[in-house]
Order: C-alpha cells, then structure tokens, then sequence
C-alpha cells in the first residue's frame, strides 16, 4: 500500500496548523486580544477542509478519475490518523518553542473573565487549571483531529466520489 499522498497531506495539515497557532500568537489572539481567540480559533477548521478536498483530488489523480466512497473515505482516514499523530509534536512545538505562556495566559484570562461576571472564581480557577494544561491539549488535539477529521473526511468522501 502506498501511502505517500497521504502522509504528505497529513505533514501538510500538520505544518499548517502549527502555522495558525503562530499567527495566533502574533497577532496577540492569545494574550492581547484573549476574548477574541475561542471565535476565531474555529476559522482553524478551514485547514482540515481544504487539505482534505486536496488529498482527493490527487487521489482521485492517481485513480484515473474514478474514487468511490469507500476509497476516499480510507484515504481521508489515513491521512487523519497520521495528522493526529503529528498532532502531538505540533502541541509541543507551540507550547515549549513559539508561546510558552498559553496555558498561564488562558488561565489568568478564565479566572479574571470569571472575576467581571461575578462567577464561582475557585471553580473558574479550578476548572481553567484542569482544561488549560499540556496533557488536556495533547488529548484533545489528538481526539480532536481524529473526531472532526473524520467526518470531514467522510462528507468530502461523499462529495467527491464519482459513482453517484
């Protein structure tokens, strides 16, 4: 089985979301400009949307034009199994080399938010230690690319297969 397409897309996908992580961070989405960041965070999906039509169309390619769903769908599958094992060294990378302060910045952030609506501030304290830390992120970076990949490989399997 070769698998060459859809580990480069799944590299790709991979590169292109640390991307996005960065300009976050430089573009302050992840201290100056905090409340904005969980908005604008889920334009991260373009991503994963566009490398799946990508991977497609060259399988579809390397297919001679004729993709079912169920080859399309392996083949979004593959890639997103790789891309949530790439996951994991993406989250490093950001969270030890690009912006080292995102889980101190996102909890000082959810304790002072908490603090302005009159909330619980030791639950908003409590449950902001427990969602923002590298081991809460790695999982839901891995699950999440795995869960969302996958339908989206799915409905982009389904729009593009050429047996209608």
């Amino acid at each position: 089985m070769n698998l060459k397409i859809e580990i480069r897309y799944a590299v790709l996908m991979s590169l292109l979301m640390l991307l996005w992580l960065s300009l976050e961070f430089m573009v302050g989405l992840q201290d100056t400009y905090i409340q904005y960041h969980p908005y604008v965070t889920m334009f991260a999906l373009i991503i994963p949307i566009v490398c799946s039509r990508m991977v497609l169309r060259d399988k579809l390619e390397q297919l001679n034009g004729k993709i079912d769903f169920k080859q399309g769908l392996k083949t979004g599958i593959m890639v997103v199994v790789f891309a949530a094992l790439l996951s994991i060294p993406v989250q490093l990378a950001f969270h030890f080399l690009i912006n080292p302060d995102f889980f101190d910045d996102m909890r000082a952030y959810s304790i002072k938010r908490a603090m302005m609506l009159g909330l619980d501030v030791a639950k908003a304290k409590a449950d902001a230690i427990a969602y923002f830390n590298l081991l809460s992120y790695l999982l839901q970076s891995f699950f999440g690319t795995l869960i969302f990949g996958s339908i989206i490989a799915g409905v982009m399997a389904w729009r593009m297969r050429t047996d209608k």
